[in-house]
């Protein structure tokens, strides 16, 4: 065997390890970024409807300091605003379906809504995609799907 021969194997193997390396950080954020979203809608589910925009829940998601949040590579990118989250609150009419909750935002019994959801990056497609180490291997980003999670409201008038 010749020596270019062994170099070529060998560069097709660092290839296929930084390969193996880019799909298991991109499976590795898919499962952060889906984990986030569940996270998200239980803790809106179980604390005060405080606003309409559920910034009580994005504060809570961001925070980088979180032990309950799970660790992904791009998890600095939530802080900063490259992996957008999303809050909606609902109300279920029997006639109209799901309709964004219309009353004043408070910790009271007069306004609790019947559901949430949170999503991540849904209302602005472009705004989160996973490069990393793509670029070097010459592979352009992957644009991941927007994740959402809906639950039924379990509290809604307790502030703590």
């Amino acid at each position: 065997m010749s020596f270019s021969g062994r170099r070529t194997r060998t560069i097709q193997g660092q290839a296929s390890v930084v390969g193996l390396i880019a799909f298991a950080e991109a499976a590795w954020t898919y499962h952060g970024l889906t984990t986030i979203t569940r996270l998200g809608a239980r803790y809106a589910s179980t604390h005060c409807f405080e606003d309409s925009s559920g910034q009580n829940v994005v504060s809570w998601l961001t925070d980088l300091n979180n032990p309950a949040l799970p660790a992904f590579p791009d998890r600095q990118q939530l802080a900063g605003g490259g992996i957008q989250i999303t809050v909606h609150y609902w109300t279920h009419d029997p006639d109209q379906g799901s309709i964004p909750v219309a009353c004043n935002a408070s910790c009271s019994a007069e306004c609790v809504p019947d559901s949430v959801t949170v999503s991540v990056g849904t209302d602005n497609p472009g705004t989160y995609q996973f490069n990393r180490f793509l670029a070097s291997l010459g592979v352009p980003a992957i644009q991941l799907p927007a994740f959402s999670t809906t639950v039924p409201m379990e509290s809604g008038v307790d502030p703590n």
